[in-house]
């Protein structure tokens, strides 16, 4: 049984009254609808379209050319539209075109055929729909987003300036860094046998420790992270050969810990001053042996230096202490909001527990200094 089209009934209720619904269902568009002969005349427009376009009476755009309604920027998009529909083929397009009374507005308009009982294409239906402010938003997206590439260019301008000028910075400290060490050598040379050339070569020694410090953090100067076990693995191993102590390495995890220039400058030095004063107070005319270890539980960093010298004198405190070392580890350790300790180490010699904390906190140095030496500062090696 051949299935009937359900819109053979519509026609059948239509009957006699198709005229008058075809124009109720012209008048009850939101859309501007007009009706265009084939040689472009408009011939029909709908009352909400008269009413969009702010036409008062249509006999003032009745058997206009329809492109004559229209900026003549616009002409060439409808004389293409028209001729498609002409062809018998349905077109679209966006454009600009103000109302009779000039009221700017942006449309989207579909142009399709009219065709008669023949098949021929007898005229040509446009419907107009407001577009004006989605158009409007996406203008100013367009803009925001013109204005953002703008701002970004000029920021990575300026990046790459920072760059060069970081490069030229660092080629001079380094210079500065050569310079100074070389000429407190110099002076312990001069001085040497007393206190005075002791204390300078202390001094040329701690400032080449910072200069191999300040090589690894600028590796690549234009990372904002560094790679924390990278960083102390490669360091550590520096300052022994440059020390001349045997290092022996744990550094406990294989996931990268990225921090901070700032921060690795401060975990740098810690680690420098306290492979140095291993290698200093390790005895004379023999390679101390200084087992590091590292971890980073949760936003924790531990670090663990020990040596197998002589250990730390009866009543240390390094909290207390006047060495220019232990201040400068106490002093970074406070910054980073954390703990410093002491102890025996298994080995035989002195043993130092570092907790920092990978998200500093911004704090009043001297008062967490003092915190400190108040907490108390041993350990056993075994804590």
């Amino acid at each position: 049984m051949t299935a009937v089209d359900p819109n053979l009934h519509a026609l059948d209720l239509l009957a006699g009254v198709e005229t008058g619904f075809a124009l109720s269902v012209l008048d009850s568009s939101p859309d501007c609808i007009k009706l265009i002969e084939v040689d472009g005349r408009v011939s029909f427009m709908n009352s909400n379209g008269m009413c969009a376009m702010e036409i008062a009476d249509f006999g003032m755009i009745e058997d206009r050319p329809w492109p004559a309604l229209w900026p003549a920027e616009s002409h060439r998009l409808l004389d293409d539209a028209m001729a498609a529909a002409r062809d018998g083929r349905v077109s679209t397009f966006e454009a600009f075109c103000p109302t009779a009374r000039g009221t700017p507005r942006w449309w989207h308009v579909t142009v399709s055929p009219v065709r008669g009982p023949r098949g021929h294409v007898e005229r040509i239906l446009a419907s107009s729909r407001d577009i004006t402010d989605s158009v409007t938003a996406r203008k100013l997206l367009e803009e925001q987003a013109r204005a953002l590439a703008q701002e970004v260019a000029l920021k990575d301008a300026a990046l790459a300036r920072q760059k060069v000028l970081l490069g030229e910075i660092d080629h001079r400290v380094k210079n500065s860094f050569a310079s100074v060490i070389a000429l407190l050598r110099m002076q312990s040379r001069v001085h040497s046998g007393g206190e005075a050339g002791a204390l300078l070569g202390d001094a040329a020694n701690r400032i080449a420790t910072l200069a191999r410090v300040h090589d690894q953090l600028h590796l690549d100067p234009g990372a904002d992270e560094l790679p924390l076990m990278d960083y102390v693995r490669v360091l550590a191993m520096d300052l022994g050969q440059a020390l001349n102590g045997r290092i022996e390495l744990d550094l406990n995890g294989d996931r990268p810990v990225p921090v901070k220039p700032a921060q690795a400058a401060a975990i740098g030095q810690i680690l420098a001053e306290l492979i140095g004063n291993a290698v200093k107070h390790g005895g004379a005319n023999r390679q101390a042996m200084i087992r590091i270890r590292l971890d980073c539980p949760d936003d924790r960093l531990r670090l663990t230096v020990e040596d197998d010298g002589p250990g730390l004198p009866e009543g240390f405190d390094a909290a207390q202490g006047t060495g220019l070392g232990m201040q400068i580890c106490q002093v970074y350790t406070a910054q980073m909001d954390g703990l410093f300790r002491h102890g025996r180490s298994d080995l035989g010699g002195a043993l130092f527990r570092v907790e920092l904390r990978l998200d500093p906190v911004e704090g009043d140095t001297a008062r967490d200094v003092g915190e400190l030496g108040r907490r108390g500062t041993s350990v056993r090696a075994g804590d």
